[in-house]
This record gives structure tokens, sequence and C-alpha cells, in this order.
């Protein structure tokens, strides 16, 4: 399991698990290597994803690449809720939807309710829960199968079902400022220009303060330092670049908007916690 030495987010590799607990407010953000679909039976949470805010309502399925920060920050009347983890190169040898899949690499988070009563995904996560209390590789494979129809079906409704957050592949519509608090405007800035050559500075003349009221705003809102959210965001790009495409690991560190291979390196090894050549081979192994 790696982790990032950053004690506000850690990074995991989770594995396939199935968890279910009460729905409740995270103290920091958290990021792991999966793909998480998620369900709540009651109420409804809001995330801080992507740099933008999702209110995901009881029934909705949600989907997510974990990898992407994320941290819920309300849960008004939230009951209960189940958290399916599914490693991201099980993910891709599904083959879903080339849209789809691209959507979900790059920072999309899709919700989606099945219009049938009878087909209600809180049921869906019993049935789960019950066959993985067994552990048996046929009540796994039933499970895997299981969600990948599930999310076939979420694609082909993608047209009218999908939340959008307000970043999209690192680059966006800008927001505007009374959408969101400086903080928050702060992290959409970050989210949509990390591929840049950014400081700072730049981030915090985007909210109208000075660097150090910039940073020390920051870190009280979320407990990480400016530089640590980019650096994330860049390493979590890179992940995604390693894990779908053929590009060379210099060009990788280029186009997650680092300067050299060197820092490129250094990062990378200390948020995921291996080399990215050894991480896409480990990808692709699986």
């Amino acid at each position: 399991m790696a982790r990032s030495p950053n004690p506000a987010i850690d990074f995991e590799c989770l594995g396939f698990t199935l968890h279910h607990s009460p729905a409740a407010r995270m103290r920091r953000p958290h990021r792991h290597n999966e793909i998480e679909m998620t369900v709540l039976n009651r109420g409804r949470v809001t995330y801080l994803f992507g740099g933008g805010h999702a209110v995901i309502p009881a029934g909705a399925l949600c989907v997510r690449w974990a990898a992407i920060p994320h941290q819920c920050v309300a849960a008004e009347g939230a009951g209960e809720q189940y958290s399916l983890k599914v490693p991201l190169p099980w993910f891709l040898q599904w083959q879903l939807p080339k849209a789809f899949v691209a959507a979900l690499m790059h920072g999309r988070m899709f919700l989606d309710e099945e219009p049938d009563p009878g087909c209600a995904d809180w049921a869906m996560f019993d049935r789960w829960r019950d066959l993985l209390q067994v552990k048996a590789a046929d009540h796994e494979r039933i499970v895997l199968l299981e969600a990948e129809a599930r999310l076939r079906r979420m694609a082909l409704r993608a047209g009218v079902s999908v939340h959008q957050p307000a970043v999209d592949a690192g680059r966006g519509e800008e927001l505007g400022s009374w959408a969101l608090g400086r903080f928050d405007r702060m992290l959409h800035y970050i989210a949509t220009h990390y591929m840049d050559d950014i400081v700072i500075d730049d981030i915090a003349r985007c909210v109208s303060l000075h660097p150090r009221s910039a940073m020390r705003l920051f870190r009280q809102s979320c407990g990480m330092t400016i530089w640590e959210c980019l650096i994330l965001q860049r390493v979590w790009h890179a992940q995604r670049l390693l894990a779908t495409s053929d590009m060379k690991i210099r060009q990788v560190a280029t186009a997650s908007g680092f300067n050299s291979p060197g820092r490129f390196y250094v990062a990378f090894r200390r948020v995921v916690g291996t080399l990215p050549a050894d991480y896409r081979r480990s990808i692709r192994s699986r």
C-alpha cells in the first residue's frame, strides 16, 4: 500500500473491497487508485472533488476515479452508504465505451439512478455485501460482472444522467467569483491550470490575496499546502497517462506540468511510493 507523506491527503491502493458505513464528513481529503462506486440510502452528501462541489442524493449511484482527491464536507440527513472499489486495471479491462472511460480518467464524476424501483442500487449493494462475506472467487466474479453491467447501463444513459463538475480534463470554463469562496476558487484554479507553469503568486492573484494570506487560508481550509495540492493534481494526471497511453515517461512528465524529469520522478515516488515505470508495469501486469 502506497501512502503520501503529506499529512493531509493519504494515497492508498485499497484493491477490490466493499465498505458499508455511516455517511459522515471527512476530516481531510482522501485519494486511492481505484474506481469507486457509492450509494447512499437516505439524505444527501456533498463532496469536494476536482476543484468543485458535487451534491450526491440518496438512491443515486456515484462513480468516480478516486485517485482524484475527494472529501465529504457535508452529510445532511444522511444514513448509511456503500462503497465498492474496483482496481483501475480491472476496470480498464472491461472495455467500457471509450467516451465514458475517458470522462472518468479526466476527472468527471457520474451520477445515475435506476428508473425501475425494482433495480434499486441500494438493494444491489446489499446483495454484493452478502456475496462477499464468503471469500470465494465465484462470488467476487458475480459482483464484478454485475458492477460492469451496471456501469454499462450508466454509460448508455450518460447523456441525461451525468454530473459534470466544474473541472474536466484539467481544463474547464472559468467559474464566476460569485459561485465559490476563495478557497474553492483556488482549488478550481489549480485544477484548471496545473499543467501550466504556475506558481503560488498566480494562485493567490486569482482570489486577490497576498501569497502568504492565500497559503494560510488554504492550509486552514484543507490541512495541506497549495504546493502539495498542485503536485497531487499533476501526479494523478501522470498516473492516468501512464495507465492509459503509450507516451514516454519524459512526455508524461511534461504533459502533467512538470518542467523537469527529475522533479517528476521525485514527486511521483513521494506520492505513489514507486517510480513511474514500475507503476506502469504494475498496472498493465495485473
